[in-house]
This record gives C-alpha cells, structure tokens and sequence, in this order.
C-alpha cells in the first residue's frame, strides 16, 4: 500500500468511543452514493488511520481521500482475487477494524477467514435481496447468503433504520448501530434568470435500481414547459428510454458541476426502486430543494415525507410545486425530518459502531 441469533439488539446507547485506531475501508464499488459516503466517515473520524482497498473505475474519481488516507490499494479482477487482495491487505495494514462497504466488498471481507469476525464493521449501503430487478428464487438466495455471512460479522453499520431493521432479523449475533448519512451543506448559487417553467434534476447512475423509467414516464405525463434533468450516465438502452421523454442527460459531471447545477433547479426527484439511504436525496437538501421522492421502504423508515408511488403521482407533486409558498413549506418539512442527519450525530454514532468491534478484539 502506498505503499445473529444470540442477541438479535441494536448496540446500546451506553457504549463510549475507543481508542484510536487503524480502519481498512474496503468496497467494490467507488460509485457516487458509496464514495460520498466513506468519504464521510473518514471525514467524521479524524482520530484514526484509514486505510483504502477499492475497485478503480474511471467514472468515480477519488474525492479527495488521497490527502485524508494512510494508504490505497486498489481490487484486482475476479472474486477470488479479490478474497485474496483483503488477505494481503489485512496482513500488510494490521488493522483494527476493517469497514466492508457493500455487499460485494461484504462477501470479500467476510469470506477472509483470516480477518476477525470481531474486527469486521460491514455497511451494505443496501441490502442486496432488497432488489426488485430480480426474480424471488435470487433474492432468497442474497437473503440465505446475508444470514450465513451474520455470523461472521461483528457490527452492522446500517444507513438507514430500515437497514437497521434488516441486520437485526439477520441470526448471527451481530451488533447493530444506525450511522445516519450527512446533510451537507451545499453551496449552490441559485439561478436568478427568468424562465416559463420548474426545472426537475435527478443525479445517479442510470440503472435498474434507480428505474430512470419511472421518471421518464413522470416527464411524458407532467407539464409541457417543466425542464426535466439527469444528471449521470450508465446503460445505454435506460438513457434513451430518459431521452425519448425528453430528458435531458448530461452524463457524468465533476462533483462541482452537479452542486452547479443543483442552483440551477427548482425540484429534485427521487426514482429509485430499492435504496439504503440516497446521499443524493441529502444533497438537495443541503442546497435547499424541496424532493419529490418514490414511496420505498428505505425512504419512508427515514421519515421523508410526500412520497409518491406512481409516476402520474411524481408528475402532480411536481407541478404542484410551481407555488412557491408550497415549495418552501416542502422543503421545510423535509429539512425537518432530516434534522439529525448531522456530521456530529454521524461521528457519534459511527465512533459507537467503532468502539463496539475494538472492545470485542
């Protein structure tokens, strides 16, 4: 490197800090949701050393994390290798804790017999069988593969209180800490140039788990002069699926560009059919949008308030909002419902989950 079934409980309120100590971060997927997040965590946890084992991909760039990490690997190719990579990585780093992020990197770290239960802290970022896109014989299967890997995990650092919820059912005798995901704050310049109509953004990567479908129906059913935004890239059918209707897709952006545009927008929407806790949903908070969000389990165990279940659904909530008045009120409420989604209550609670894997070891 440059170089559950013996307590099934949420860890207790009482647990303090530890020492500081060395973290592994490790994760398959250095996507936007993912890289923001860890980012986060190291951000939160000044006080230790943190190490990085990641998947290179071109389209998510390091966020900075290079100034802020002790060292970074990077997966080889393959499964197998990849299993062998954790190996290499744990035994060169030594670290006290190693934070799978995900539920490839969580099959890795835990499939490393050599890695401690005690000493793995593991993050789904959504739970793999809470897919739609699959049929019920596969995600049976990611269920029955979560509850045999339970026991070789020390502590679930769930998103979101329904990923909370879901370690906890899992038997293995994990520990179970919810580390909310940051509102940040977004310096977005608001676009002062007269226009006839909203301006709707979207940011992910076009997939089936964000169901751009959705949003391209809500677009054909919504009001002529609304201006309907994505902001990433992905698989090519889904993007012309988007453009049929009318939406623009601007492709990958630098992060920068994405607040940029973020000024420029009246509504952000949300059309993801599974999620763990989207960071792009806290990000137009952060610059002050109000969401038109689908109505998931992920998102309703948030508290975010006004979803939709329909795409006829979305399109009304949004041309609604062309009162201003109702704007702010959305919004007010949604930054309300968010209110603990701080950097403090983060650090907290992820200090918590960090605590309870070193006082095992």
């Amino acid at each position: 490197m440059v170089g559950l079934d013996a307590t099934k409980r949420f860890a207790p309120d009482g647990v303090r800090p530890g020492r500081p100590a060395r973290v592994l971060h490790v994760t398959e997927c250095w996507g936007s949701g993912v890289a923001s997040a860890v980012h986060a965590y190291i951000e939160a946890t000044p006080e230790h050393d943190h190490w990085l084992l990641m998947a290179h991909d071109e389209a998510y760039p390091l966020l900075g994390e290079e100034n802020l990490l002790q060292g970074l690997r990077v997966f080889a190719d393959g499964h197998l290798a990849r299993i062998r990579d954790v190996a290499a990585a744990y035994r060169e780093t030594r670290p006290d804790i190693v934070h799978a992020h995900s539920s490839y990197a969580g099959f890795y770290v835990r499939s490393c017999l050599s890695v401690p239960r005690r000493r793995i802290v593991y993050t789904p970022h959504c739970y793999a069988f809470e897919r739609t896109d699959v049929g019920l014989p596969f995600r049976y299967g990611f269920r029955l593969a979560e509850t045999l890997l339970a026991q070789r995990t020390g502590v679930v650092a769930a998103v979101s209180p329904r990923e909370a919820e879901l370690a906890v059912r899992l038997r293995g005798g994990q520990n179970v800490v919810y580390v909310p995901n940051v509102v940040p704050k977004v310096s977005a310049t608001p676009d002062t140039q007269e226009r006839s109509g909203l301006v709707v953004i979207s940011v992910g990567r076009i997939c089936a788990q964000k169901d751009p479908a959705f949003l391209a129906a809500a677009a054909r059913a919504g009001d002529s002069s609304t201006k309907w935004i994505w902001v990433g890239d992905g698989d090519p059918a889904l993007r012309r699926v988007l453009e049929d209707a009318g939406v623009v897709v601007t492709g990958w952006l630098a992060r920068e560009e994405v607040l940029a545009l973020l000024g420029t927008a009246d509504v952000y929407v949300h059309t993801a059919s599974w999620e763990g806790a989207p960071v792009s949903v806290l990000e137009a908070v952060g610059a002050g949008l109000p969401v038109v969000a689908r109505d998931i389990p992920a998102l309703r165990s948030l508290g975010v308030p006004d979803l939709v279940a329909t795409p006829a659904e979305c399109a009304k909530a949004v041309q609604d909002l062309q009162d201003d008045r109702l704007r702010q009120e959305v919004g007010r409420r949604l930054a309300d419902a968010l209110a603990e989604h701080t950097p403090q209550h983060q650090a907290a609670r992820l200090a918590r989950a960090y605590a309870l894997a070193q006082s095992a070891a």
